[in-house]
């Protein structure tokens, strides 16, 4: 028999905290609203996965294998059967050292157990359960945020109706893929959200869990406030909501609760719309759930002569513009601190006629896309920032040619071009395994 619980725990991080995501310094000084950790365990008579979901930019691996022993420990549940992931929210707390080397390590171990809380309070609770599959499609919030210009070059986020702006490099995915979770009464116990776009849309120095938190909202105030909305990041490295074709008032301010408004109307839609598992079925011990994973070796770039000498020239300038001194020295710390390769984990799980794929770093759509032309499953969910074996962003090819912020070298993105041909080869490939 199908057995789910669902679990959220505040982790919001105290005011003076530093708040990652941009290129300088900033400090909380209040809470829009708070972040949360997120748990979902799913269970039958032989197996259980488990997947939980943090309001942050990203979890470090050291906390995320963190959070992974403490539910084994607690659970038994086998760290390769958990997966931990973010909503990379750019107004969350201080998962990393600030750029005044801050680094909040009471804040560091208080996340670690709320998220690992919320995997254990998941399964204690877990019950009988019914669960059901829908998509549906949003193609008016998310855009592709990387530019061709007249001139031929390309461009990240180059500014509302830019005189030389002529059309996006890439695809957009508009799929929004909901699991509807109910117990053996019909009564909803949660929602899984897959969408992807940036959560980058609040900005500021308030704590706030972004759209994510919105469609939280939304979906409490038409479910019931005791509904769990778990939000899993899609492939969005180069998507954001920005339409730059249009003027720049057309973003309002609060602007995340307009995506969250939009975004939880889509998926009470589809959740409507959706036919359940048949009870039979979830009752049989044959209920197909199931995880795999594999690891391999990522060989990081290291920056050549020529982009050294023009890193420090940068740096000597009385006239670099302070992002292009922050890559400069980023580089530089690359240069003098060398990583020569990581060892990547992909994850895959499967809950019946569904497959989630867990893969590290900030994913070009492109990828996540392709994952799920290749997937024989009806339904492909693509989770990024998973259990954190690299960071950055997984740049296509394509992109490194052409230039723009996503490829720039610095200490958390050293992922070579190759990368994401690497993740789509080993995520398809366990993928199928599942199928088999």
């Amino acid at each position: 028999m199908l057995q789910c619980g669902m679990y959220e725990t505040v982790i919001t991080p105290p005011i003076g905290s530093s708040i990652p995501g941009y290129l300088t310094e900033r400090k909380n000084t209040h809470t829009i609203d708070d972040l949360y950790a997120k748990a979902l365990v799913l269970a039958t008579d032989s197996s259980t996965l488990a997947l939980v979901v943090l309001d942050a930019l990203y979890v470090r691996k050291s906390e995320s294998d963190r959070i992974r022993e403490r539910v084994e420990q607690f659970t038994g549940i086998p760290r390769q059967h958990i997966m931990v992931s973010a909503t990379h929210t750019h107004t969350g707390g201080p998962i990393r050292p600030g750029f005044d080397q801050s680094l909040n390590a009471s804040y560091l171990d208080y996340m670690v157990e709320r998220a690992a809380d919320a995997v254990i309070q998941a399964y204690n609770e877990r019950r009988p359960a019914t669960m059901g599959l829908g998509i549906g499609y949003e193609h008016e919030i998310s855009f592709n945020r990387r530019y061709y210009m007249a001139d031929g070059t390309v461009r990240t986020n180059p500014g509302f109706q830019h005189p030389q702006l002529d059309r996006p490099t890439g695809p957009i995915d508009p799929e929004v893929l909901v699991v509807r979770l109910d117990d053996e009464n019909g009564k909803p116990i949660g929602v899984v959200t897959n969408f992807a776009c940036h959560t980058d849309t609040v900005g500021g120095t308030g704590i706030c869990a972004d759209f994510p938190g919105e469609l939280s909202r939304s979906l409490k105030g038409a479910l019931g406030e005791r509904v769990v909305s778990l939000f899993v990041l899609g492939a969005c490295g180069n998507i954001n909501h920005l339409d730059f074709t249009k003027p720049a008032f057309s973003i309002q301010p609060e602007h995340y609760r307009k995506m969250g408004r939009i975004l939880a109307a889509e998926v009470l839609r589809t959740r409507e719309k959706i036919e359940m598992i048949a009870q039979q079925q979830q009752q049989q011990s044959t209920l197909p759930i199931a995880a795999l994973h594999s690891e391999f070796e990522l060989v990081y770039r290291m920056p050549d002569a020529a982009a050294v000498a023009d890193a420090e020239r940068t740096l000597q300038s009385a006239n670099a513009s302070v992002a292009d001194r922050f890559f400069a020295e980023e580089l530089l710390y690359v240069k003098n601190n060398p990583i020569d390769s990581v060892p990547i984990e992909i994850q895959v799980f499967r809950l019946a006629d569904l497959v989630i794929a867990g893969l590290p770093g900030e994913i070009f759509v492109e990828f996540g896309l392709s994952i799920k032309q290749s997937s024989p499953f009806a339904y492909t969910m693509i989770n990024t920032l998973c259990n954190s074996s690299t960071t950055g962003y997984v740049c296509t090819r394509d992109a490194f040619v052409q230039g723009g912020y996503e490829p720039k070298l610095r200490n958390v993105h050293r992922n070579p071009p190759q990368a994401g041909e690497w993740f789509v080869e080993h995520a398809v490939r366990l993928i199928r395994g599942l199928d088999a």
